[in-house]
């Protein structure tokens, strides 16, 4: 009976963020209500409240598919196995860039990447030179931002470079931060 009901939870969530996803691709992250992705998804406000609070929960969960495997890459010891899937995906749906690197959806996107790469670093290391959060920002504004300009198509790169050059900067920023915080802790 539990699975049976885990099951059409995950259904009802992926019917609302499919819902979510079309309208923000067709009207914009803005312009798209709760009471739409309701409607589109055929589904009851309360059952809506069941899986999120509101249409930022919603981005979030979308977008946490793919860019929790960029986040990973702080972490990681080699590339993430899925890395090259996510920047296919993304590369492919390229001309809906503006949907979720634009106003209040590219804040919402840079908080939940700062999110997922400070569970990385927590998770990696206790301490580092630069307070978690502030260091998890850093880290990933510049996973953001080179991927959001790949996207916008501001420098060709292809998709296998971009994923080892976006693993390797991602894991030397955090490798760096580890290894000052660990001088300076031996030092004093």
């Amino acid at each position: 009976m539990v699975a049976v009901l885990n099951r059409r939870s995950d259904q009802t969530r992926t019917e609302l963020m499919s819902a979510f996803s079309g309208l923000v691709f067709a009207k914009g992250f803005e312009n798209v209500t709760v009471k739409e992705i309701i409607a589109s998804a055929g589904i009851a406000r309360s059952t809506f409240y069941e899986h999120f609070s509101n249409k930022e929960d919603v981005l979030r969960a979308c977008m946490t598919q793919f860019f929790g495997v960029i986040a990973d890459c702080a972490s990681a010891d080699e590339m993430p196995v899925d890395l090259l899937k996510v920047l296919d995906h993304l590369w492919t749906n390229r001309r809906l860039t503006d949907a979720i690197f634009s106003g209040y959806a590219r804040m919402i996107l840079a908080r939940n990447q700062a999110d997922l790469v400070e569970q990385r670093l927590r998770a990696m290391a206790p301490l580092l030179l630069l307070p978690h959060r502030l260091a998890a920002i850093q880290i990933a504004d510049a996973q953001l931002g080179l991927v959001e300009s790949w996207m916008r198509g501001r420098a060709p790169c292809s998709i296998e470079n971009l994923a080892d050059g976006l693993f390797r900067s991602s894991r030397a920023s955090a490798l760096a931060l580890i290894a000052e915080a660990a001088k300076d802790s031996s030092a004093g």
